[in-house]
């Protein structure tokens, strides 16, 4: 009987040290992908990988021969796969690209024989959305390519001793595996797990049970026992939860900034709107204190001009603001100093005089002028004549004669003159008789 056992642990050490051993390094990421997916992909290929007749070398093995070599992960050359194979004595290392592009991830893996340094099986896969299946399908594949088939029975792998977990711990990144197994179940216990989710135990409101490749991964890596577990896909078994979820605190942060984001945007709208109305008011209300002051303008304005057209002022709407009186002054024609002593400063000058002219529209009329202002009012000039230092009055009806108020020397002063051929200014005597018409 001892001659048995002895026998039989010597057969199984020795097939044990002919198994080849293979190295499975992190894969490489172009820019274009993220780190998270380049992980991911990573590690489920690895995860996979598991070619009849070789024992894979663990990950923490790994990256201490490369950190003690000073290699780096992210850009370790073929070469430098060779030497940490060498390092790690075993037969095969796996090197592998992950590259996105349009939406879509291009995995490319290469198995490398360490003694030679060339490829023994490559492949890759071109995949969008979810890339477990792929991965997985990829990592069979190329499995299957290195498989050992003949020169022996490959050993079996010893059964994994299940992890010993007191709070939540995460797989892959993404996938939370609840601390507790909850016992054994011929049908999903809805009701457990629905008062486990009102609770939010262990920071999670999402706990559900796991689909059969979710098992795989955690079996894969020591997260189960050795009995049947319940997935989506078998009914019966140990129920251990799982969650690929936001732990309930972010979730509740999340909607709270939400409901806080939502409560600021309303408040926000409401303020605009209330200025908006308040503007709108302040508008209409300064729109209706302008148009009242401008009506108030405008009927003192009528009224003074109707005072002033009762006074015999017309306004012509010239650019200085100058009044013409619509009549002549009564008394006929007098001479300058006449003019001067009785009016005064209310004759005009020689420069409101050129600005009647040239602002003014001037239309013979047989008998005078009839001159029409810019604001549509009129006054008439007409052509009294004039006399001489005699007193002897000529060319009445063809002619007109108005003083201004510039004198030209001490003998002589300066008047407009027109005729049915135009209008001019000179100066003559101040003995001179002629019309008068003031301004103001």
């Amino acid at each position: 009987m001892k001659k048995t056992i002895l026998c039989a642990v010597m057969c199984l050490m020795a097939l044990t040290m002919n198994a080849q051993k293979f190295a499975v390094l992190e894969f490489r990421g172009a820019k274009s992908v993220s780190v998270s997916d380049v992980d991911g992909i990573s590690e489920m290929f690895m995860t996979y990988f598991r070619p009849a007749g070789y024992t894979p070398v663990e990950r923490a093995q790994i990256d201490k021969v490369i950190s003690e070599q000073g290699f780096q992960h992210s850009d370790i050359t073929d070469d430098q796969a060779v030497e940490v194979g060498r390092i790690l004595n075993v037969s095969k290392v796996v090197v592998g690209k992950v590259s996105k592009l349009g939406g879509q991830y291009q995995v490319d893996v290469r198995v490398v024989d360490v003694q030679t340094g060339h490829d023994v099986a490559l492949d890759g896969a071109t995949f969008s959305g979810d890339y477990r299946a792929n991965v997985r399908s990829l990592a069979q594949k190329l499995a299957g390519q290195i498989a050992i088939t003949s020169g022996g029975t490959v050993p079996a792998t010893p059964a994994p001793t299940t992890r010993k977990r007191t709070t939540v711990e995460v797989v892959y990144g993404y996938l939370k595996v609840f601390p507790n197994e909850l016992g054994v179940f011929e049908a999903e216990p809805t009701t457990v797990i629905a008062q486990i989710n009102k609770h939010a135990q262990h920071g999670y409101n999402n706990w559900r049970v796991p689909t059969n490749e979710e098992l795989s991964l955690l079996r894969a890596n020591n997260y189960l026992g050795n009995g049947q577990y319940m997935s989506r896909e078998n009914k019966k078994g140990i129920v251990l939860l799982v969650s690929d979820g936001d732990d309930y605190a972010t979730v509740q942060k999340a909607e709270e900034e939400a409901r806080k984001a939502k409560a600021a945007e309303e408040a926000r709208r409401a303020e605009e709107a209330r200025k908006a109305k308040v503007a709108e008011e302040a508008r209409k209300a300064e729109e209706s204190r302008k148009a009242k002051v401008a009506e108030e303008a405008r009927k003192a304005e009528e009224a003074r001009k109707a005072a002033l057209r009762a006074q015999g002022w017309i306004d012509l709407g010239l650019p200085s603001g100058t009044l013409w009186k619509k009549n002549n002054e009564e008394g006929g024609l007098y001479t300058y100093d006449q003019a001067l002593e009785k009016f005064g400063s209310n004759l005009p000058t020689k420069e409101q005089m050129e600005e009647l002219m040239s602002s003014c529209k001037w239309t013979w009329t047989g008998n005078g002028y009839e001159v029409g202002g810019l604001g549509g009012e009129t006054i008439f000039l007409p052509a009294a004549g004039y006399s001489g230092c005699n007193g002897f009055v000529l060319l009445v009806g063809s002619y007109g004669n108005y003083w201004l108020l510039s004198p030209n020397g001490s003998g002589r002063a300066w008047y407009m003159v027109f005729c049915s051929s135009g209008v001019d200014m000179y100066y003559d005597l101040r003995c001179t008789g002629r019309s008068v018409r003031l301004v103001r």
